[in-house]
């Protein structure tokens, strides 16, 4: 019920936008010409429509469809400017490489950048004050600790708009948190009362109900309400993009992990690797000649690397990458664990560029024609870090239920991973992706992915 809340504040902004640019037009062409009559609408309506589609695609590419960013103005202004002069090149290309509406707009095209900028930077100040913030509240009960309560309320602050810790029922002693707006029952007899009265709408359930006198049978009686009942994994699943692993069991992962139900999709899957790997092969013949020599004079060494990792089912395949570190990276003979391209001094300088721009993965298109990778997925590691990491966390093996990726889920929510501490953690992210893997996370992961590599080269 609460993503659901999340979707539908999506699909509002979505559509206001939409409202926006279409309003957009008539404003530009009486501005241009003192009025609109049918001849000029008419030859304006149908390329700008499709224009409007292009720039929702692209404010998702830049993230202006992410509810958090309605709790920093700043934050959002830079995104929002950003993603419009990007929606601005899009245009240009649009009416100038696909001349085929009749009409190449210069100054309407100016025009009508310049309207929506203001009226639609207006109504998202509209929705971040009073729907984001506002509207569709999502009222939450936590049943638990105090000192879990704290962590509750701080997730809700910095991840989770939308959401509204109401109450907590204590289920044990403990330091409480005043902010005034929180009101803390010490009976489970009070969740009838707050379902009565209509002032929650999600309960989390921080505690074993049949720990605490009384707590299972009120929670029993809230099934005949609306209020939604998740535990505490579930909630926090939902809120930050990744499956906690402090709070999950192996019991856990037989109640959601079901592998049955992702054998079409994982073959559908397969198909469109194979279909996207046209236009990334072509793309890789085109530049792997530029790209090699730029590798060759950058530092000695090969222009390919080649190393093992471990992909579906545990089994290891040979991974191919263009060189972006010196030779003598691991002079030791030892594998080390990759650091942000920015700092790490084994870095060459055509290489900062290569993984910036993630040209550097190129050559993955024959470890996707060959099966052993997917476009989307978690990253493949390789087998000295994947049997540590195994011993740390039992539950790591559980990322290679599908194929490793050239992207994936905790490639866009996380940074370099340059410790076990930072994989384990990256680790989260990726049993999130196994868990809820479709072709539509799929379509998200690879519209950041678009995002990340944007920003990194300064567009």
């Amino acid at each position: 019920m609460f993503n659901f809340r999340i979707r539908v504040k999506q699909i509002l902004l979505l559509m206001g936008d939409f409202v926006v640019f279409q309003l957009s037009v008539p404003i530009m062409l009486l501005l241009r010409y003192g009025q609109v009559t049918a001849e000029n609408y008419d030859q304006h309506a149908f390329p700008f429509l499709i224009l409007s589609l292009l720039w929702l695609v692209g404010f998702y590419v830049a993230g202006l469809y992410d509810l958090r960013l309605s709790r920093d103005t700043l934050k959002f202004f830079r995104t929002y400017f950003e993603g419009t002069v990007a929606n601005l090149l899009l245009s240009l290309g649009f009416f100038y490489l696909l001349p085929i509406f009749g009409i190449t707009p210069r100054t309407n095209l100016f025009l009508f950048v310049a309207i929506v900028l203001v009226l639609d930077y207006v109504w998202r100040l509209g929705f971040n004050r009073l729907i984001a913030k506002g509207l569709f509240r999502t009222r939450v009960l936590f049943v638990g600790t105090p000192e879990d309560a704290i962590g509750v309320d701080n997730l809700i602050r910095e991840t989770a708009p939308g959401f509204e810790l109401k109450a907590v029922i204590q289920t044990a002693a403990g330091t409480r948190f005043d902010d005034g707006s929180v009101v803390w029952y010490a009976s489970p007899d009070a969740i009838k009362e707050l379902v009565n009265k209509n002032l929650i709408d999600t309960i989390v359930i921080g505690h074993k109900p049949e720990e605490v006198i009384g707590l299972q049978d009120a929670l029993y009686e809230t099934i005949f309400s609306a209020v939604t009942l998740v535990d505490r994994a579930t909630f926090e699943e939902m809120a930050t993009g990744r499956i906690p692993l402090e709070h999950i069991s192996q019991s856990w992962f037989l109640s959601h992990i079901r592998e049955g139900e992702k054998v079409a999709y994982e073959s559908v899957k397969r198909f469109f690797d194979l279909l996207s790997a046209i236009p990334i092969g072509l793309v890789t013949l085109v530049l792997f000649p530029f790209l090699a020599l730029l590798v060759k004079i950058s530092s000695p060494g090969p222009i390919l690397i080649r190393q093992k990792r471990v992909g579906l089912k545990g089994r290891t395949f040979t991974l191919y990458k263009f060189r972006s570190m010196r030779q003598d990276a691991e002079a030791d003979g030892r594998p080390k664990l990759a650091s942000d391209q920015k700092n790490d001094p084994r870095v060459t300088r055509i290489g900062k560029i290569l993984r910036a721009t993630s040209l550097d993965e190129l050559p993955q298109i024959w470890n996707i024609l060959r099966g052993d990778m997917s476009v989307i997925g978690p990253r493949p590691e390789r087998p000295e870090f994947v049997e540590e990491l195994t011993r740390q966390m039992p539950f790591y093996a559980l990322r290679h239920l599908t194929r490793p990726g050239v992207t994936g889920w905790a490639q866009v929510n996380f940074r370099y991973a340059s410790s076990f501490a930072d994989n384990i953690k990256k680790l989260q992210y990726d049993l999130y992706y196994i868990k809820h893997r479709s072709f539509m996370l799929d379509l998200s992961i690879l519209l950041k992915t678009i995002r990340i590599v944007l920003r990194r080269i300064g567009i």
